[in-house]
């Protein structure tokens, strides 16, 4: 945790260690340090902070447990201060920029409902770039080549500029990066004569292009208008094949560890423009602060779904008594399946503050108003070829009914728009030199409208279905700080956040109506509510002189009504309810220890405690399952991130440094007895990561070297069951290890 860090997580600069929430900053050159290039690096090193993957390249960030796969987001992202995280439609996911050209990273654990409004239940991930100044010239450029065992080379090159146009008046700050990540899972042919092989085949490209410009036609007011642009395109998943073991089925041979079967690649892009227009005007002791913003984000997947297809006929044939049919032995020559999606979202938000800015006065202010447009789609097209003479040749005639048209087996069409205004406030009272009073409150008023379209067999045959909702969530905060030194402070906390509800697809009233009626219910709810949390936190941060800083705290979340899935067995139709209730309790703390001077060491540690407070029966009375049991784990209890630093003089005006880093994460156990019970992907296992860095500086220019993933690693990050019943399962790991330089410059 650096000591000296300037943060504005309460929208007032202030240092780290002077903010009563708990949270971690990373400047550019940290970052640089710990080898960070993406999202998944900050949530490595950061403890309380886990990444989830899901299918087709979804990331699913989780701040002290609080994860969720449906609905609206459970963690702010912001790029400044635009929100662009996005509702979990289908399998959108939030787009997180890459890490370069960055002023810093904060981390915010908890729930910010009172600032940062819905979406940041959890906590808030923000990424603060570099502003144009209007005095001096600034720029910096960074250049890496690597080699991954058993994978191909990856490279990245950027540069960033700016200063003044015209000296106190105009302003500029530009950038351009690229990155290739070189493939390291092959794709082989698991059945002959199906797709093409290629080794190294999930290669992945990072494009960023940023540009502001600051205009100051006074002294008090400016203008900033910015454009962020982010293209990333994969050539195929990072997924790999594995098989549950000792299958008393079939016999499937051991894959070696990095390959993929599915024989057609699996490609996607993902394209987003951020453009913003930031105007402050200061006068007296306050500022008047307004940000437009407007995000255009475009995303494509394609996926080879053949194999997964070829299971699910299999295990319906099983049902009926009929020989299984599995992917390694294709029926009639099955041709090439696929799931193709793509995914837009379109938002306009404009927030305007008004905030004090003279730390020196007894009451400190932020009051402000927000509104957001937010409109996204799905549109799915899953292919089956010889759908209907494939069946109709094991069963026949078409199964479910309803014959496939063109060879689209399932089309689901979503459309939705999130609107919400919002006032809210937050006044900072000084009661005594050494203690202040805070509180806030955030008053929204949010409406939601959705519509879908649903066809072909595996939906049971075509729905339409729309809907609508409207709630007016109030989210309060209220905190005591104390100062008992300059370089001591203690705070507690009580805030409320909240997620939005929405709508559900209809089911089938005659393929789902025994899983209806064992519910009491003629059809599912139209729409879900929002869940909430409280959170009480205790915490301390300070400096014992130039040797200790800590900060730590501790926490109590309380999660109600939460939104969760639920399955009707009989038709596999999935909708969301509001479901039970969970906690999370722990603590988490940054240590660091600077015993002689040039050397430190860091120590993040992180403990959760996360249960469900109640049992949910898939139906009245506990029958024919549950979905979660009193006293069920949901996430890793431990997360420990320790690192050492040693710099010194060499010689010559060269500086010596060197950066080793250990990362942890916990597994545990989820005991069978519920629905969702799966003995392979229940039970995540412990992940260990550990990574180094040496180089010399010289002025402007760095020169490093580096290895990631020191002991090759390959722990489970992700383990995915792709069809219930499938002895197939998906996994990801940390990229092996991976050797590489750095070369930098800054000015």
């Amino acid at each position: 945790m650096p000591a000296e860090i300037i943060v504005t997580a309460t929208r007032r600069e202030e240092s780290i260690l002077d903010v009563p929430i708990s949270l971690e900053a990373y400047g550019q050159d940290e970052l640089d340090l710990k080898g960070a290039r993406g999202i998944e690096d900050i949530a490595r090193i950061t403890p309380g902070v886990t990444i989830e993957q899901g299918l087709g390249g979804a990331q699913y960030i989780a701040i002290r447990g609080l994860f969720s796969t449906v609905g609206a987001t459970m963690t702010g992202v912001y790029i400044d201060d635009t929100p662009v995280q996005v509702r979990s439609l289908v399998l959108a996911a939030n787009f997180y920029p890459a890490i370069f050209d960055l002023d810093r990273v904060e981390v915010l654990r908890g729930p910010q409902g009172t600032l940062f409004g819905a979406g940041a239940m959890g906590g808030a991930v923000r990424y603060i770039l570099p502003k144009p100044s209007l005095t001096e010239y600034s720029g910096s450029a960074r250049a890496e080549l690597a080699f991954t065992e058993g994978g191909d080379p990856s490279y990245e090159g950027g540069v960033a500029v700016g200063g003044p146009i015209i000296q106190d008046k105009l302003g500029f700050r530009v950038s351009g990066y690229h990155r290739r990540d070189g493939g390291y899972v092959d794709r082989i042919q698991y059945v002959a004569n199906r797709g093409t092989a290629k080794k190294n085949s999930n290669s992945k490209e990072t494009t960023v292009l940023n540009g502001a410009l600051t205009f100051a036609p006074f002294d008090d007011l400016t203008l900033t208008p910015s454009v962020f642009y982010q293209k990333i395109t994969h050539d195929d998943t990072d997924l790999f094949w594995q098989f549950v073991e000792d299958n008393p089925v079939v016999a499937r041979p051991q894959l070696p560890r990095f390959v993929n079967g599915e024989g057609i690649a699996g490609t996607g892009s993902d394209e987003s423009a951020l453009y913003t227009l930031k105007s402050q005007l200061d006068f007296g002791g306050a500022s008047l602060i307004s940000n437009t913003a407007f995000i255009d984000r475009k995303t494509r997947l394609d996926e080879d779904a053949t194999n997964a297809y070829q299971e699910v006929l299999g295990s319906v044939a099983a049902l009926f008594g009929l020989p299984p049919v599995y992917f390694d032995t294709p029926f009639g020559g099955l041709e090439r399946s696929t799931i193709g999606r793509s995914w837009t979202q379109h938002s306009f938000s404009q927030e305007l503050r008004l905030q004090s800015n003279d730390d020196a006065a007894r009451l400190n202010y932020v009051l402000g108003l927000f509104y957001q447009n937010a409109r996204q789609t799905s549109i799915g097209r899953n292919l089956f070829p010889q759908f209907g003479a494939w069946t109709t040749a094991i069963f026949g005639a078409p199964i479910f009914g309803v014959p496939g048209a063109d060879n689209v087996v399932s089309a689901d069409d979503n459309f939705t728009r999130d609107r919400q205004y919002a006032a809210f406030g937050e006044l900072d009272y000084k009661l005594t030199d050494k203690l202040t009073a805070s509180a806030g409150v955030r008053v929204s008023r949010m409406k939601f409208d959705f519509t879908q379209l649903r066809s072909g067999p595996f939906n049971g045959g075509t729905f339409f279905t729309e809907g609508k909702s409207a709630e007016t969530p109030v989210t309060p905060k209220f905190a005591l700080e104390y100062k008992p030194s300059d370089a001591w402070l203690l705070y507690a906390s009580a805030a409320k956040g909240f997620r939005q509800g929405g709508g559900n697809n209809l089911a089938n009233a005659v393929t789902c109506a025994p899983d209806l009626a064992a519910l009491g219910i003629s059809q599912i709810p139209s729409q879900y509510r929002s869940d909430s949390v409280w959170s009480y936190e205790v915490g301390a941060k300070g400096r014992a002189g130039r040797a200790l800083s800590v900060a730590a705290s501790l926490f109590d979340i309380e999660w109600t009504d939460i939104q969760q899935p639920r399955t009707l067995p009989t038709c596999s139709h999935v909708f969301i309810d509001n479901l039970g209730s969970a906690r999370s309790r722990g603590f988490d703390a940054q240590i660091t220890v600077s015993p002689a001077p040039g050397l430190s060491f860091d120590a993040g540690i992180g403990y959760m405690d996360t249960k469900f407070r109640e049992t949910i029966n898939t139906e009245p009375g506990g029958v024919p399952g549950t979905i979660v049991r009193k006293g069920d784990r949901f996430a890793a209890p431990w997360i420990i991130s320790l690192a050492a630093d040693y710099r010194a003089p060499i010689s010559g005006g060269l500086d010596g440094y060197g950066h080793i880093q250990y990362d942890y994460r916990a597994g545990y156990n989820v005991a069978p007895g519920n629905v969702e019970y799966n003995p392979v992907t229940s039970n995540p296992e412990d992940q260990h990561y550990a990574s180094a860095r040496v180089g010399v500086r010289s002025g402007p220019v760095d020169v490093s070297v580096f290895v990631n993933n020191i002991f090759n690693s390959v722990d489970p990050l992700t383990k995915l069951q792709w069809t219930i019943g499938s002895d197939r399962i998906l996994e990801t790991t940390y990229r092996p290890r991976t050797v590489g330089a750095t070369a930098s410059y800054r000015f």
